[in-house]
């Protein structure tokens, strides 16, 4: 008996050990349940799988069209043999339907362009509810491996704190702009006679005062408004850079966290802004009117300076080279300004989850979006669909008439961030002449003065509960006292007392806790 007793303790055991060997590395876990699955998988070309599987995808519904209807999905089934039925809610409800299927543990196979946060990351990794994608990526995404290669900051930004890959992002380092940018109205300095942009604050009061005073608009009214904005989330990127700032918030100098918003740089911002608005040089109407009264004041040609996508969409007329982007300029005690550029991804826009029985087929399905010829057909499918070649050598493209809402109903890609690298040579392949402009515009004023504020960071849970409530709480206080220093409610006085009261709302936890995600950050390989 006990002889047997001892057998029995030994198998135990034995089962017990392999068991933590199979569990010692998460990558090397595989979500299927079929363990014949890898094999079915051909590694190269189509179809990814001989036998049609089926596998459900949540992601997020822009109103246009049913995914199930789009053309994209419809050939991917037909080229791949992978089929998807589609849980695709409302954009606007997305993070609640999200939410519920991870707190009912009734997962979709895939998570697709459902913008996932650093901290869901790390809560459902955790959990066990997506798996890691290391193994899948090495073995089956040879576009996504090239993407590393290529850019090595996009590896080292998703690599989660356990240090496995758990999501896919969209990649798009085209146009790196964080917000609109600002323009000039080039019929105004044309009026005007200025041949040279402004380079120092001092030298842009004095263009806006001239454009305040000179009529420049030629109707003989003193109608023009110099600088306008929707709320100062608008602009305040930009005119924060003048001074070396990079955000209100928690920004990165230097490999130091600082909070803009008591900075001392701010306090100057503040200063010069409210100089602009005592003047009546900048638009008295900008933090109550709405983008379409803000609109129409450009399409009346009254406006001097202002953010927009592009000029000529503001002034209702055609985009064209007249309109020249603001060159950044610098305050009185900075050396070179500093634009806030975006990172060029969209971080966390898939996932596979622990119910998938085909993670591999999964993982080949979506680096397709990741070749070129995958992120041509994701973005703008066939020639004829939405665009046709204007030249015989079929080296560039044209939007069709109607065609960038026509793409609304054939893909994915539309309206939302979805798991792809945007390839330069297939966006470009559509700029016009305006376009060309405006990418030298950004290449010249944005990106020569550019920097990312902050990196994308994963923050530990402990970290998460320490901010918790905090970043909003001290968010809004900024962007109010922002406006009522500016136009004159608040006393700069009083700037001390602001201060003071920012930090008692708890900027030092912030700062401390970023500094110590930055820091873990900058030590990955």
């Amino acid at each position: 008996m006990k002889k047997g007793l001892s057998i029995f303790a030994i198998i135990l055991l034995l089962v017990g050990f392999l068991a933590a060997c199979g569990s010692k590395d998460k990558s090397n876990e595989s979500a299927g349940k079929d363990g014949e699955s890898a094999a079915k998988v051909n590694k190269e070309g189509f179809p990814i799988v001989d036998e049609k599987i089926e596998l459900e995808m949540f992601g997020p519904n822009v109103g246009v069209a049913k995914w199930e209807e789009m053309k994209f999905f419809q050939v991917m089934e037909e080229k791949t043999n992978v089929k998807f039925k589609f849980n695709t809610p409302p954009n606007d409800s997305l993070e609640t339907q999200k939410n519920l299927l991870f707190a009912s543990n009734e997962l979709p196979d895939v998570f697709y362009g459902a913008a996932l946060t650093n901290s869901d990351v790390t809560k459902y990794s955790q959990s066990g509810q997506i798996i890691p994608l290391d193994d899948l990526i090495e073995q089956y995404a040879p576009n996504i491996q090239k993407m590393f290669e290529e850019y090595p900051d996009v590896k080292k930004t998703i690599t989660a704190l356990d240090g496995h890959i758990y999501t896919l992002p969209s990649l798009d380092r085209n146009l790196p702009w964080n917000i609109h940018p600002v323009w000039y109205n080039g019929h105004f300095l044309e009026a005007l006679g200025v041949t040279e942009l402004p380079k120092t604050t001092d030298e842009l009061y004095d263009l806006l005062k001239r454009i305040k005073t000179e009529d420049p608009n030629g109707n003989g009214e003193a109608d023009e408004i110099p600088l306008t904005a929707t709320e100062m989330w608008d602009i305040n990127q930009w005119f924060m850079g003048f001074f070396g700032l990079k955000s209100i918030a928690q920004a990165e100098y230097d490999g130091t966290i600082k909070y803009g918003a008591i900075q001392p740089e701010f306090k100057e911002y503040l200063q010069f802004m409210n100089k602009l608005w005592e003047e009546d040089l900048f638009d008295h109407e900008a933090f109550s009117q709405t983008g379409e009264q803000k609109g129409a004041k450009g399409k009346a040609n009254k406006v001097g300076v202002f953010a927009n996508w592009g000029p000529g969409m503001f002034l209702g007329e055609e985009e064209s080279t007249k309109h020249p982007m603001m060159q950044p300029v610098t305050g009185p005690n900075v050396d070179k300004p500093v634009i806030p550029i975006s990172p060029g991804q969209s971080i966390n826009q898939f996932a596979i989850s622990n119910t998938n029985k085909y993670p591999e087929a999964t993982m080949r399905w979506i680096d397709y979006s990741y070749s070129e010829e995958g992120n041509a057909f994701l973005h703008g499918l066939d020639e004829g669909d939405v665009w046709n070649f204007t030249d015989d050598s079929k080296t560039k493209r044209k939007m069709n008439e109607g065609g960038e809402d026509k793409r609304g109903t054939m893909t994915p890609a539309y309206g939302i961030p979805v798991p792809t690298w945007s390839h330069e040579e297939y966006a470009k392949s559509f700029y016009s002449d305006y376009e060309n402009f405006r990418d030298t515009e950004t290449q010249e004023k944005i990106v020569a003065n550019g920097e990312v504020a902050l990196p994308q960071l994963f923050l530990t849970p402990e970290e998460l509960d320490q901010i918790a409530g905090i970043n909003a709480d001290i968010v809004a206080y900024a962007e109010q006292m922002e406006a009522k220093f500016i136009t004159g409610a608040e006393s700069f006085d009083n700037w001390d007392k602001y201060v003071k009261t920012a930090e008692d709302i708890g900027i030092e936890k912030i700062v401390e806790v970023y500094q110590t995600a930055y820091d873990r950050f900058a030590e990955k390989e």
